[in-house]
């Protein structure tokens, strides 16, 4: 593909977003929301190496109105960059901040894809009086456990990845960064594919293209190592949790491993788990209608909220049921 047909070809959003700046801990963070006010608030987190837009295919397929906020991360999409490594901690104390500016004292269901998702767990353990509702999207804590840590290897290798310099992979057109999107992901279309490309791409003055996460954020080690520490700090969320995982779940990852999945959800006091067909780990790409259908029965208390559950999804159930 070129960039004429990028700009010619890339989905068409259904609701429009805007975007506003707020600092947020020395870090100037871009904040997409859809739309109005006035209306019930629902916070959504993206991944890493992703951004805010990536839920508009899922905002597109929402039937119920409401407030939708979406923050990029620091270190990517249209938020600043910071002077070194990103830790798990700092999103953390990141969404704090963006919690109370954004939605003062209000109560409100969060949503949050991959790593989104695991801090989303997070601000749900240590905020549970802020959350409603918790839906964790293809996200269970860290990949598979290693026992014992690595923490001495670890941080060795750190200290080469922050010592060399950042690299960027560039494109020489928007299009070429939608084969990219495809090529990790076989089952997403050629118009979302322009879409998110078109959203994520910043030119360089080399000419090209490239994506907008920090290249130093791989750099970064989660403070978090263990299911056993993820779980002291599940077993505290109060709200009901979602969590949908995909079908073809990505090399490695714990939500791939029914034994490592059953493991995590004991720690839940209150949760509903399901595994969507034909879905890779941008599950909200592949079949945005369903997962809304799914996600929002689940909020609104629908009552035919299990049947959908049990039609869509399959496999694993937690033994707290």
């Amino acid at each position: 593909m070129n960039d004429a047909m990028a700009s010619s070809g890339a989905y068409i959003p259904i609701r429009p977003s805007r975007t506003f700046g707020i600092p947020v801990r020395g870090v100037d963070y871009l904040v997409r929301q859809w739309g109005d006010d006035s209306s019930p608030p629902l916070l959504l987190l993206h991944g890493g190496r992703d951004n805010s837009a990536t839920f508009q295919f899922l905002v597109d397929a929402f039937h119920h109105d409401c407030r939708i906020v979406a923050p990029d991360w620091r270190g990517h999409g249209g938020s600043g960059w910071t002077p070194g490594s990103y830790w798990l901690a700092d999103f953390l104390l990141d969404l704090d901040v963006l919690v109370h500016e954004c939605l003062a004292d209000t109560p409100f269901p969060l949503l949050g894809h991959s790593m989104g998702g695991n801090i989303a767990s997070l601000y749900s353990a240590t905020r549970p009086e802020r959350v409603t509702k918790l839906i964790m999207l293809d996200a269970l804590g860290n990949t598979l456990e290693r026992s014992p840590v690595r923490i001495a290897d670890e941080l060795s290798e750190l200290l080469v990845r922050l010592s060399s310099p950042a690299r960027f992979r560039t494109y020489r057109d928007i299009g070429a960064m939608a084969d990219r999107l495809i090529e990790q992901n076989p089952r997403l279309d050629a118009t979302r594919a322009l879409f998110l490309a078109r959203e994520a791409a910043r030119s360089i003055d080399a000419g090209g293209y490239r994506w907008p996460h920090d290249p130093m954020f791989r750099a970064s080690e989660p403070t978090i190592h263990t299911v056993a520490e993820w779980g002291q700090c599940w077993s505290r969320i109060e709200a009901p949790v979602l969590a949908l995982l995909s079908s073809d779940p990505r090399p490695h990852a714990a939500t791939g491993d029914d034994l490592q999945v059953h493991e995590r959800l004991g720690y839940f006091r209150k949760l509903e788990i399901g595994r969507m067909g034909e879905t890779s780990h941008n599950l909200h790409h592949d079949r945005p209608r369903p997962a809304a259908r799914i996600i929002e029965a689940f909020l609104h208390d629908d009552g035919g909220f299990r049947s959908l559950l049990d039609t869509e999804c399959t496999g694993l159930r937690p033994d707290n049921r």
